[in-house]
Order: structure tokens, then sequence, then C-alpha cells
């Protein structure tokens, strides 16, 4: 008696692949080391950025401010500008300790796609305002100068991560 042969295997099916690969997973691939993944201690870009759209954001509530009051008829707008800019910088902060709460980060920070990596404690709160106010008024260029972010950072407790785009 003959051994029977053994009927062929169907090949090994591997696992994705139905999936094209994502360009999104060859450059990290081929990407130099360098700071780690989510970590914006190698760039100032992002933190920078977040204190522009945190200016940009008072700047735009201080504009709407003033058209409100050119829309109800009073006649010269311009002269409440410091009005204006306080009731704007007011609803910043009130809108940035919101989103510092859920988001763990401010409007400019959330637009910049920078927050911090821990839930910022509520006793921490004001410092990590003021120091985004600063930023703000500064322009970010603080931030320039030593680590990414290292006036946040201290502030807050906690370090600051990076999401949403490639930059080194």
């Amino acid at each position: 008696m003959s051994p029977e042969p053994t009927p062929p295997r169907a090949p090994e099916v591997p696992d994705g692949w139905d999936q094209l690969p994502s360009l999104a997973d060859e450059p990290a691939a081929t990407a130099a080391p360098g700071p780690a993944a989510g970590d914006p201690g190698g760039s100032v870009i992002p933190v920078i950025a977040s204190s522009w759209g945190d200016l940009a954001v008072i700047l735009g509530l201080s504009a709407a401010t003033l058209v409100a009051l050119k829309l109800a008829g009073h006649g010269a707008p311009f002269a409440a500008a410091p009005w204006a800019a306080a009731v704007a910088v007011l609803w910043w902060l009130v809108a940035a300790a919101a989103l510092l709460t859920v988001r763990r980060g401010t409007p400019g920070m959330v637009a910049a796609g920078i927050s911090f990596a821990g839930a910022v404690r509520p006793a921490r709160l004001p410092w990590v305002l003021l120091v985004a106010l600063l930023l703000a008024a500064t322009l970010g260029l603080p931030s320039a100068v030593g680590p990414s972010g290292w006036a946040l950072r201290v502030a807050a407790g906690t370090p600051l991560t990076v999401s949403g785009h490639g930059l080194p």
C-alpha cells in the first residue's frame, strides 16, 4: 500500500491582505530619529502658532464687539475699543477655561493641534490662562527661547503633545 499523497494546502492569507498601505505609514518608517512622536520639543512652530491662534480669537472677539456696537446704532464704536478688548479677553478666558477642562488646550492650542498630555489641575488653571494670555500678547516669542513650550509646561505641570500634523 502506498501512502496517499497529502492534498495541497491553501496558502496562508496574511493579515491585512485587503488593505492598501497608507501614505501616512510610509514617512513614519523612514523618519529621521528626533523627538518622540507627539512631543513638540523639536519644533517651536506649533507653540507659536497656538499663541497666534489665541491672539486671533481675542482680536476677532474685539472686532465682533465693535461691529455689534455699530449695528446697535452707537455713533462712535471705536471710542469703545478698550472696552471691547476687555470684553474679548474676558470671553477668551471663559472659553479657554472651558476648553482646558474639556480638550486640555486653549482655543489657539486646539487650532494648532497641540494639547497637554494630562489634565490641568484646577489649581493651575489660572496660571495656564495667564501664561497663554501673555504668550498671545507677545506673539509667542518667549516660546522661541529655551525648550519648546516651556512656559506652558511649567504653568500646567504636564507636558505638551502634538497631533494633527507632521511637523518635525
